[in-house]
């Protein structure tokens, strides 16, 4: 009877190595840049966080010791973006922060 070879269907990964291209030196190449996001998604940028905390800091002005809710719900932009604001001017020396019980107020530095 003549045995038959059964090719396996299972299909091997690449492993992580192989993913990589070698320069000429033998040494692997830097990774390329990022590829952009798909139209539709957005992406955090120094611009948009810079002008958000300037709308926080109106906020503030006008209406001192507000939640991270509080402020969240005033500002008309992701919450992300919001946190990411406020760490701004936190970073600066803008903001002071004062806890009372489970609330934590923000308000700006004299």
């Amino acid at each position: 009877m003549c045995a038959k070879k059964v090719a396996s269907s299972t299909k091997s990964k690449p492993s992580a190595t192989t993913s990589r291209k070698q320069s000429a030196n033998g040494k692997a190449a830097a990774p390329t840049a990022l590829p952009t996001p798909p139209a539709g998604e957005r992406t955090l940028s120094p611009t948009v966080i810079g002008e958000v905390a300037g709308e926080i800091w109106q906020l503030l002005a006008n209406r001192d010791g507000q939640t991270l809710a509080a402020i969240k719900k005033a500002i008309p932009a992701p919450g992300d973006v919001v946190v990411a604001a406020v760490g701004w001017l936190a970073r600066e020396g803008k903001l002071e922060f004062a806890a009372s019980g489970r609330t934590l107020k923000i308000s700006l530095k004299p």
